[in-house]
Parts: C-alpha cells; sequence; structure tokens
C-alpha cells in the first residue's frame, strides 16, 4: 500500500490492504500513527522505532498484512548520529577487537582499517601513560578523563593523528569512540588478568562469565574553552561545546532500556534492538543469513548489549565573567543539557558548573516524551549531550591580557578603595561609609584553615528615594553569580522564591530560588521587609546555612553559603529618629543580628550636602565622570604600599580624629579628574581578588581586632542589640575583604582601622533611639508628639551631654556641625529651643565654638 498522496483536513483515514481487512491510521504532530490491528504471526502493526513489532495480546488467526515502512516512526537524527542511527545490530565479537559493536553500530571491522590503526595507536598512549590511567579502577568505574594537555605531550600521537584536536570539536562523538573502545580492550584484558591470575591471559580469550564487560565512556577535559551560550542557535549540531553557568533546575531521573539483546531460537544468533518510547520493541527476524525464524526470539539480560541508561535533564544560567550586562534586559541566557549514565546525580541545585558536551536537536518523538515534564517542554529543540562536568571550584575563571594590565593599573591608583567605593552605583552621593561596606561584602572574606566562609551580610534601611534600590541592582551585576529579588513588584511579576520550588506535572522538578542560585556568592533582596511569608526560611538560611524541601514522596535538604545584601524601607515613609530601628521597619530584632552591617540611608535636609549632591547629578550627567576606559591609563606609578591609608601612619596609635568618609568623599576639585570604572571591569575586579589573594592575619592587626570586640562587647550591656562571636567572624572577613582590595597578603592595622571606622558607623545607625528606651525615666516627658517646655532644664541639658558624649565616641571625632547637633536634640524628644540649649552647654565648657556652626566636644569633661 501506498500513503495518500495528499491527505485531507479530517484527522483520522482509513486504507484497505491486500486482504481485505481494513486499517485505520491517523496523523498527529505531523506524524501518521497506525492504529491497533493485528498482523500473522501475532504482532500488532502499533510498534516501536525502525517499524518492528510487539506481541499482540489476541493471537487469532488473522490475514496476512504486508510491512508499511511509512507507518513507522521515523528517525530525525544529527548529521554525525545518522551513521549510526540504526535500530538494530548483529552481535558480533572480533577477535581483535572484541568491543568493537559497542561503539560502531553500522561500520564493520577490518584490520587495515585507518581506525584500527588509530585504536593501536591510543593503546599504546595508554600503556606509556599508565599513572595517569588506572585500567582496573576504568573498568569498575565504566569512565575516565581524557586530559587535553596529556595528548599534546606525546609526539607520537601528535605526528601519526596530527588532526586529532581538529576531529575531536568537529567530530567529537566518533572521536570520543575511538578513545573508548581502546580503553575498553585495554581495560577488559587487565580485569580478565586479575580474575585468571594463575592462567596466562592472551587476545583469544574473550570475556569469561566472571568478568563482566561494561561500555566505557572518554569524559574530555580541556579541549575547549568556555564559550558563551546567546550563539548556540547558530552554531552546528555534532559540535562540542563548552560553557560555564549556575544550575537553576533539576528534573527526575529517568532509566530505561535503551538497548536489549536477544538470541534467536534456531541458529542462537544474537542480535541487540534500539528501545524507544514506551513499548519494548522486539526483533520479527534474526540477522543470520539463511536463517527464515520470524518468532522465538529470547532477551538476553546478561549481555553487554542490554543496556539500562538512567537520564536526566537539567537547565543551566549562564554565569561567565564577560556577560553583557544591561539594564533593560534582566533575563540571563539558558541551556538544557541532558545528563547520563554515571553523570546522572552528580550536580545539585545553584552550584556552578563548567560543562563540555555535544550541541545536539532533540528527535521528535523524544520531544513528546519530555512532555510529562512542564519545565522542558516545548524547548528542548536545542540541547547539550553532556561528556563532562566539572565543578565550578575547579576551574578558575580565565582573564586576559587587557583584564590583567586593567586591575593593575586599578591596582596602581593613588586611592584605589575611593576609586571602587565611588564606582559602585556612582549616582548615589553622600553615603560613602554605607557604599564602601557594601563593597567589602562582594569582596568577601578569605576564610580561615578550617572554613572558607566569607559571608557579610549587609542591610541597608532609610528614606524612599535615597538610591537603595540603585545600590542593590548594581550589586547582583557585579557580584560572580548573584541574584536579584525584587519583592516589591509582588508575586506576579517576580516568581522567585527564595529557597526551593517545584514545578511540573508531576511536581517532580525541582528549580531553585535566589539564595540557592547565588549559593558562595551574593544574592541582592530589594525590599526584605515585605517577603513576611519567607522569612522563616530566610532565617533559617543566615542561621544555619542550609535549607530543606518537605513535599510528598520527596525530600531534600540543600547547603546554602550565601551572603545576603538587602534593603528596607520604614513602615510610615519616612524615618523616624525618635523611635528604635525595629520599631521603624518590619523586621525582628533576632534577624537583625544576623546582619554584619547596618546602615541607615535618611534624606535630611543640608544645605552644603544639597549643594554637593547637585554638583554632583550635573556632573554625572554632563559626562565629566565618564566610565573610561582605565585599561588606556597604564603609564601610571604602581603602588609600593599595601594599604591605602593616606591619613594614618603605622605608628600612630591615635584613630580618633581619622574620618573614612571625608576620605572617600570626592572633592570639588576632583570632579573633572576622577574616571569612574564601568560595571564588566568592577566585576572583573572582584572576581580576580577573590580567586587569587587569600590574606592572612598578623598579630598586630589580631590585637586591634580583639580590643576593638570587646569594647563593642563592653558598649553592647547598655544597649538592646547582642554582639556575638558571629560579629568577631564578621569583623575579620571585613578585614581580610579590605586587605584584598589592596591585593595584599597580610592584614595590617591599617586595615583594621578602616573597617573600624565602617562598623562604627554602622552601629551608631542602629543605635538610634536606643538613648531613649533604655532611659524612659528621664525621657517621660520628651515622649513622641510632646514638645519640651523647658529645653535649658537640667534634666534635657544632662540627656543632651550623654548623646553629645555617645555620638562622639561612635564617630571617634569631636567637631560637630550645627545641623547635626540638631538632629542628636531631636533624637531625645527637643525639638525646639535647639539653640539656646547648645548656648547653655557651651557656656558650661563642654561644647566649644570652632567657627560658623561648627562645635567641638571637650574629650576631658
Amino acid at each position: 500500500m501506498n500513503p495518500p498522496h495528499a491527505p485531507g483536513p479530517a484527522r483520522f483515514f482509513r486504507g484497505r490492504f491486500r486482504g481485505g481487512r481494513p486499517n485505520y491510521f491517523f496523523k498527529r504532530n505531523g506524524r501518521t500513527i497506525p492504529a491497533h490491528s493485528t498482523v500473522a504471526g501475532g504482532y500488532s502493526r502499533r510498534g516501536g522505532r525502525g517499524g518492528a513489532a510487539v506481541p499482540a495480546a489476541n493471537t487469532s488467526q488473522a490475514p496476512f498484512v504486508p510491512p508499511c515502512s511509512y507507518l513507522r516512526p521515523q528517525f530525525y537524527a544529527a548529521p554525525e548520529d545518522a551513521g549510526q542511527q540504526v535500530s538494530s545490530i548483529a552481535v558480533e565479537t572480533p577477535m581483535l577487537c572484541p568491543g568493537w559493536r559497542l561503539y560502531f553500530y553500522k561500520e564493520s571491522y577490518e584490520e587495515s582499517n585507518v581506525l584500527n590503526a588509530r585504536l593501536k595507536l591510543l593503546e599504546t598512549h595508554y600503556n606509556n601513560n599508565v599513572a595517569h590511567y588506572d585500567f582496573l579502577n576504568i573498568q569498575r568505574q565504566g569512565f575516565f578523563k581524557l586530559n587535553a594537555n596529556i595528548l599534546q605531550q606525546d609526539e607520537q600521537l601528535k605526528s601519526e593523528w596530527p588532526t586529532l584536536m581538529d576531529d575531536m570539536l568537529v567530530r567529537p562523538m566518533r572521536t570520543l569512540a575511538t578513545f573508548a573502545l581502546a580503553m575498553h580492550s585495554l581495560a577488559t584484558m587487565a580485569s580478565i588478568d586479575v580474575s585468571l591470575s594463575q592462567e596466562q591471559s592472551t587476545r583469544d580469550h574473550y570475556v569469561p562469565k566472571i568478568i563482566k564487560p561494561r561500555k566505557i565512556y572518554a569524559r574530555p577535559m580541556g579541549f575547549m574553552a568556555e564559550r558563551p551560550m546567546d550563539i548556540v542557535g547558530s552554531l552546528e549540531v555534532d559540535q562540542l561545546y563548552c560553557v560555564r553557568g549556575v544550575v537553576t533546575c533539576v528534573g527526575p531521573v529517568d532509566a530505561s532500556a535503551t538497548w536489549i539483546a536477544y538470541r534467536c531460537g534456531r541458529c542462537k544468533q544474537e542480535q541487540a534492538l534500539r528501545q524507544g518510547g514506551f513499548h519494548v520493541v522486539r526483533p520479527y527476524s534474526c540477522k543470520r543469513q539463511g536463517c527464515l525464524a520470524k518468532a522465538g526470539f529470547g532477551e538476553i539480560r546478561s549481555s553487554p548489549f542490554t543496556r539500562i541508561t538512567p537520564k536526566q535533564m537539567i537547565r543551566i544560567t549562564e554565569s561567565r565573567l564577560d556577560l553583557s550586562l544591561h539594564s533593560e534586559i534582566q533575563a540571563k541566557h539558558t541551556l538544557d543539557v541532558e545528563l547520563r549514565h554515571d553523570l546522572v546525580d552528580t550536580i545539585s541545585l545553584g552550584q556552578e558548573v563548567v560543562i563540555t558536551g555535544i550541541l545536539r536537536v532533540r528527535p521528535l518523538q523524544e520531544q513528546q516524551e519530555c512532555d510529562q515534564y512542564a519545565a522542558f517542554a516545548g524547548k528542548m529543540e536545542i540541547f547539550m549531550k553532556a561528556t563532562t562536568i566539572v565543578d565550578a571550584k575547579e576551574v578558575n575563571h580565565p582573564f586576559s591580557e587587557k583584564d590583567i594590565e586593567a586591575i593593575t593599573t586599578i591596582n596602581g591608583e593613588n586611592d584605589s578603595f575611593k576609586l571602587l567605593v565611588n564606582s559602585l552605583a556612582p549616582e548615589v552621593f553622600g553615603y560613602e561609609l554605607a557604599k564602601a561596606g557594601v563593597f567589602l561584602s562582594l569582596i568577601g572574606g578569605a576564610g580561615s584553615q578550617v572554613h572558607d566562609e566569607d559571608e557579610i551580610n549587609v542591610l541597608l534601611v532609610g528614606d524612599p528615594g535615597v538610591g537603595k534600590s540603585n545600590i542593590i541592582q548594581m550589586c547582583s551585576k557585579i557580584s560572580l553569580k548573584g541574584s536579584l529579588v525584587q519583592a516589591k513588584r509582588g508575586a506576579s511579576s517576580n516568581n522567585k522564591k527564595l529557597t526551593i520550588s517545584v514545578k511540573g506535572r508531576s511536581n517532580h522538578i525541582l528549580e531553585c530560588g535566589g539564595l540557592l542560585e547565588s549559593r558562595h556568592s551574593h544574592c541582592s533582596i530589594d525590599d526584605i521587609d515585605r517577603l513576611t511569608t519567607q522569612m522563616e526560611s530566610f532565617m533559617n538560611v543566615l542561621q544555619i546555612q542550609s535549607t530543606c524541601l518537605a513535599y510528598p514522596f520527596m525530600f531534600s535538604s540543600f547547603s546554602t553559603p550565601t551572603c545576603v545584601i538587602a534593603s528596607a524601607n520604614s513602615m510610615r515613609g519616612h524615618y523616624d529618629q525618635s523611635k528604635m530601628l525595629t520599631d521603624n521597619i518590619r523586621i525582628p530584632a533576632h534577624l537583625l543580628n544576623e546582619f554584619h552591617l547596618v546602615f541607615l540611608l535618611l534624606d535630611k535636609p543640608n544645605k552644603e550636602m544639597d549643594t554637593s549632591l547637585s554638583e554632583h547629578i550635573r556632573a554625572v550627567h554632563r559626562g565629566a565622570k565618564k566610565n573610561a576606559a582605565i585599561a588606556n591609563r597604564f603609564d601610571q606609578k604602581i603602588k609600593t604600599n599595601n594599604s591605602m591609608n593616606m591619613t594614618l601612619d603605622d605608628d600612630d596609635d591615635n584613630t580618633d580624629d581619622y574620618d573614612l568618609g571625608e576620605r572617600l568623599k570626592i572633592k570639588p576639585e576632583e570632579e573633572n579628574e576622577i574616571d569612574l570604572l564601568p560595571v564588566i571591569l568592577l566585576k572583573k575586579f572582584i572576581a580576580y581578588s577573590r580567586q587569587q589573594v587569600r590574606p592572612m592575619l598578623t598579630d598586630e592587626a589580631s590585637e586591634e581586632i580583639k580590643h576593638f570586640y570587646m569594647d563593642l562587647r563592653q558598649q553592647s550591656e547598655n544597649s538592646l542589640y547582642s554582639i556575638s562571636s558571629g560579629h568577631l567572624a564578621g569583623l575579620i572577613r571585613l578585614c581580610q575583604a579590605r586587605a584584598r582590595i589592596d591585593f595584599s597578603r597580610e592584614v595590617t592595622k591599617l586595615h583594621v582601622n578602616d573597617v573600624v571606622s565602617i562598623v562604627k558607623q554602622s552601629n551608631v545607625d542602629m543605635a538610634l533611639g536606643d538613648y531613649i528606651d533604655i532611659n524612659p525615666a528621664t525621657t517621660a516627658r520628651a515622649s513622641v508628639g510632646q514638645r519640651s517646655t523647658n529645653p535649658s532644664s537640667q534634666g534635657n541639658v544632662r540627656k543632651f551631654i550623654q548623646m553629645l558624649q555617645m555620638r562622639s565616641s561612635a564617630l571617634s571625632r569631636r567637631i560637630f556641625e550645627f545641623d547635626e547637633l540638631k538632629d542628636m536634640a531631636r533624637r531625645i524628644g527637643i525639638s525646639c529651643g535647639v539653640t539656646n540649649l547648645i548656648d547653655v552647654v557651651n557656656l558650661q565648657g563642654i561644647l566649644l565654638k570652632k567657627g560658623p556652626n561648627m562645635y567641638e566636644v571637650m574629650s576631658d569633661y
């Protein structure tokens, strides 16, 4: 019967065979699928690939129906795989190469073939490099690592196979099969020699029954550099490709029989049939010439040609350094990867991996099989068949010569810390210490000899419109594998959860959230106070650095060593400085203790600050602070000092007058001189410092950290916020991050001074309103909304003096402006008569007027 020339619009068709019995078939997704009918011999025409049939349930007498090739499912094979895509093979074991049919299905073994000469050449290479190839272990594991560096060191292999590297890139499947077949012969013979230790094993003894041969797979490494994902669609299939990404989606493991071996009941000839679909494909004829057997084939489950293949689908998100960053495009490139055999279940959610594989086009039949997994359905036309998976921790990020020169030039700046801090969200002005703390968090600590923890959690709290979201978005761009969670956009537009979620029709596909996606990196959370439903899981991540997924028939635990940089707005739209921090935001106090740095970004009216801010905005928009390529400025002198503290000397122990915030500010005369760094260069600088520098603490720096920590513990006795050992670990990581910026191998005292200034500012911001809460007796009359009737009374003067001493000790400075003194009075409930109050304290000799609107607090009071 011939297929219809022009099928009509009807879904079902009816044809008639020569036997007179009608047969129904229909069209689905462009394929012709036969209906259920029986033919002679008790076989159903509803079969698998290659036209093979399956036994019918009813074996009654039926007229003979000739085979019809157009009713069989078609094969949509890739160009190189078309030669290997066969439905059945005859099992042959050549004496000189017994495992030939395990790797080459269609080609016949010929001793004079070029492929045979390459097999002998590879066997010689393996025998000459037994230190890199353990045959017994390879035979037991079923795979071996194929390092390109080792192959390039073999001069004989390079001379006799000059196109090896090109063949690996262009024809990877055939080349890998050649390497695996040569290793299969040696590994099998090594296993036989161990098993038959009392007998002399030769090539004539293939495989005794005590040895179970396995197909061995080659895992190539180092043949190709990392490539971008955005050009995958324009490449040819069946090419070797290498990508770096984060595992964001993991599907279930599906194990099925891909090949089943059968033995003919008459002539005992063995053959193997490829399986596919949901039905078992059985042979309908014998492969031996002259044998007319049509039935009576028995399965050989112990045959090496009967293979059960585990398979798993994952999805990775690109995480290269030179990834293009655009504010308009928030989505990253993704690629679906298929894992088979020993690669299954070797990765976890949130893990950064470097995968080398072969680009493939999925056949239509396999696309329909994947429809049950909604996460991968409809997007599997182009995918990668993984051959090697390496943890990204073992593979450093590549840096070009231009990158090294640009990073060296940044390190050679007169004040590189100032340049880096101002390049972070340059549109945000006036919060240099907060930006410095955030940048230290992005650099991260170097860990210790026991742990590699480098988490530095930072929280930004303040009024709306001060630039918190800009800092958060910039952090997600310049961190290595950072993720962004924006809670203010709501659940409808922000589907990313913090930890883990399940999806798919059967809810068996795991998808990682923001915290899990940024493992060993940074998760930027905007408006964390709105994530009230996920606050408990977020607390577990910060405290024990792990999260669990409890689901019906599924339970898993994941490690989440993630650093968090978050922002939160005040509950009433404007920060109330007369109240405590916990009364202004929807974050509990026990969660605040998990943040190492907490900064307040308040919108306070200040004439000098407003003037500087307007000039800064004008300079940014007119291009004075342009993102120039600093790599072109290589003529600057490289610094000789590891630290950038230009104010203090090593022998100077008086750090009270040291003001890091003033040093980090861009002065008016520097507006046109400083060139801020672009985003991509900031990201590469952070990656290079985290990858290359691991500073250690010196004895002097350790003593400074110890003294400062003891002072914090003593001050915490009169505060509602406790200082624990976690804050001491945070101090050490901050100092290590400060040393990393200077590429210093040691943490010096000057690095500790910078960190102390940042931590003091954070503690002052957290202590706003703390004085009122711990002194309720003296502040009963200065409640919220109530004005003091006698500002110069003894009680208000005493409270104001205590506030002056507390702020002077916390900020390590004695000079304050009039606006700052007015702000201190407002915090203790004094809203009027501030000028008279300052005059009273001035007459007492506690405040000395140093100039217009400038006052100095006397330390000997």
